[in-house]
């Protein structure tokens, strides 16, 4: 068992959302109904005795397992048992539960329906240099890496990705459509998108876009390194391939530092605080959330104490019998074992629907406080704090410990964080190279800087 902030994309990797088709790699086995109810009853015990709310979220308990372990008892096959199980979290509609089969993780060696390689999760540390969103009905390309393969075929931000391998995209919009949640529908999406997208490297795969006449362009992409860290995190769940990036803008005498990372895992904490060192004397700090899906939610309290001068709350973590608070130290000490102030001057935070978890943590504290002013379009609203318990059969079951407010009492489950600033992601702008919400934070910053 592990605590973690599983971003959800890791759900969606692990129950084979990002596998060739989700499809088992193997035959189904036969199932004796003695391993299925033993598997059913350790996953229904396991939430019944560490869910956070005694009301499981208005669902009666008893009533759904008296309900579904008849069913359970009467399949036939674990893909039969696992769509039970998937049935009993699903009803809970929260965030951070989820079956996570061992027989649907991502194969290294698979391939899709035209014989190009997936990758695999275990060796997804590659990409073939893009990233995207769904806006208004059309996958954009958001951003693209100058180092990537993308980058050097042309490939630009405002492009729309209408094939990835052998994935079709309208068909997986049309796949998603009962999805009630337009949130929920991008964050699948992309993922789904990227398994195509990232993979071993030295692998390809073709890619087909509109460009900005909207004229066909179908290429072969080569998956590169572009210097992702791997990191295993939590039992049941594939490895987490961690980036980062920092740089110092410069608008005229306005000096900005910017701080971007994927995930929150240990391996972050260093080139963190390095950067903020190195960008003390700006004029003020941008940290890009977006696509940052979550990881150590410890991590919020630690990089929270770069801007504060004194002891701050940013919220409260309910579990079944206790509470955890969310507090932000001042960081006095650098990375040299000097003595420093905090950082004082204006923070912005960028969050969109990918941002989840441990960064809508952050997110939402830091703007509770005040602290920090949100930009973009609002957070995935999958806030729980959650572990893994490996099950009899093999698979793992991904279930919530606690619940999550913010200092001056936001739920941000369901709601995610809302930006103090909203702005959309168009395609218009990111045909022109421009980066709405960036622009947007870089102008509060020019705004209300300190003399």
């Amino acid at each position: 068992n592990h605590r973690a902030w599983a971003g959800p994309q890791k759900l969606l990797a692990a129950a084979g959302c990002l596998s060739s088709g989700g499809a088992e790699r193997a035959a189904p086995l036969p199932l004796s109904t003695h391993l299925a109810l033993e598997t059913f009853d350790s996953a229904w015990s396991a939430i019944e005795t560490t869910h956070f709310d005694p009301t499981f979220n208005g669902v009666n308990w008893d009533e759904l397992r008296d309900e579904l372990r008849p069913r359970a008892a009467a399949a036939l096959t674990e893909a039969q048992l696992r769509g039970i199980l998937d049935e009993m979290v699903g009803r809970l509609e929260q965030s951070h539960f989820a079956i996570l089969p061992a027989a649907t993780l991502p194969d290294p060696t698979a391939t899709d329906s035209e014989g190009e390689a997936l990758g695999g999760d275990e060796a997804a540390n590659a990409s073939a240099g893009f990233d995207v969103r769904l806006r208004n009905g059309r996958l954009l390309v958001s951003s693209v890496d100058e180092q990537g393969s993308a980058h050097a075929r042309g490939v630009r931000p405002g492009w729309v990705l209408t094939r990835a391998g052998d994935l079709d995209i309208s068909v997986e919009l049309e796949r998603l459509s009962g999805d009630p949640s337009p949130r929920s529908r991008a964050f699948k999406l992309r993922a789904i998108a990227r398994s195509r997208i990232e993979g071993t490297a030295g692998s390809q795969a073709r890619f087909t876009f509109s460009d900005e006449s909207d004229k066909r362009v179908r290429t072969r992409l080569e998956r590169t390194d572009l210097g992702a860290v791997s990191h295993a995190f939590g039992t049941g769940l594939p490895p987490f391939h961690l980036r980062f990036r920092d740089q110092m803008i410069e608008r005229g005498e306005l000096r900005v530092g910017l701080i971007h990372f994927s995930n929150w895992f240990l391996p972050m904490v260093r080139p963190i605080d390095e950067a903020i060192d190195r960008m003390r004397a700006s004029d003020g700090m941008i940290l890009d959330l977006r696509g940052n899906s979550g990881g150590a939610g410890a991590m919020v309290m630690g990089l929270a104490g770069h801007f504060f001068t004194e002891r701050r709350e940013l919220g409260i973590q309910t579990m079944r019998d206790a509470e955890f608070k969310y507090i932000a130290q001042p960081r006095r000490v650098n990375t040299r074992n000097e003595l420093v102030e905090p950082f004082a001057g204006p923070v912005a935070i960028l969050v969109d629907e990918t941002s989840a978890s441990a960064s809508e943590v952050f997110s939402g504290g830091m703007q509770s406080t005040g602290r920090a002013r949100v930009f973009g379009e609002t957070t995935a609203g999958a806030v729980l704090p959650a572990r893994t318990t490996m099950l009899p059969n093999g698979d793992a079951l991904l279930h919530a410990l606690g619940d999550f407010k913010t200092s001056t009492g936001v739920l941000l489950e369901g709601r995610g964080v809302i930006p103090d600033d909203v702005v959309v992601l168009e395609r218009k702008g990111l045909l022109a190279g421009r980066d709405a919400q960036l622009e947007a934070a870089l102008e509060w910053i020019r705004t209300t800087q300190s003399p």
